[in-house]
């Protein structure tokens, strides 16, 4: 079953990432279509209002792009929502985004929420960035001890999140996780694989520093 990476215009060095976007189908996100193509990438979709790129940039991304999904200019969604439910539709397999990430936080955090948008459509999905890997979860998850070495929860939804940990340096059993509370920060995973049980969502956030 292939993935999908969709490559938004955020920060992204596509180097990090070659492992996944090798045999994936790959959806670029308005100026995430024109990191792909001019990284040597044939771009499966290419989809956006285009507004973050030029004339020529454009004509770089339709000569690289297998379909184009131009979009207008005033919409209700970003382009990396129109992004997800083109995936969501056309699709099977892990979805992984990068170029979610930037100086824009608004994004950033609207990004991370469209996660949940995925997670109802029952598709497995992750955010990266150069430090970060980002998912969401409900119930149970197991986490392999790996280079990103710090791990933080922070619910989703639910003002508070019962958690159960195994295997981290902070374990423990029913503990509560709140939003206004920062007490799910900056864990590690000690054991090779650690477990999450939770009765609600949590973002999981995996932090190489």
């Amino acid at each position: 079953m292939m993935d999908t990476v969709i490559v938004a215009g955020g920060s992204c060095d596509l180097l990090l990432h070659r492992e996944l976007l090798n045999d994936a189908y790959l959806i670029g996100a308005d100026r995430g279509a024109l990191t792909l193509a001019d990284s040597g990438y044939k771009v499966d979709l290419a989809v956006g209002d285009f507004d973050s790129v030029t004339e020529v940039e454009l004509e770089r991304i339709f000569r690289s792009a297998g379909e184009v999904d131009k979009l207008e200019t005033e919409k209700d969604e970003t382009d990396l929502e129109h992004a997800i439910k083109r995936a969501i539709k056309m699709t099977a397999g892990t979805v992984h985004i990068l170029g979610a990430t930037g100086t824009r936080l608004d994004q950033t955090i609207s990004a991370i929420n469209l996660l949940k948008l995925l997670h109802d459509n029952g598709r497995e999905a992750y955010i990266y960035d150069r430090n970060n890997r980002i998912r969401l979860i409900e119930g149970h998850a197991e986490l392999a001890k790996g280079p990103r070495r710090y791990v933080s929860l922070i619910p989703y939804g639910d003002i508070m999140v019962n958690v159960s940990l195994k295997g981290f340096k902070y374990s423990g059993d029913h503990i509560t996780l709140e939003r206004k509370s920062s007490l799910g920060i900056s864990n590690e995973i000690v054991d090779d694989v650690a477990e999450i049980n939770c009765r609600g969502y949590l973002f999981v956030f995996e932090s190489e520093d």
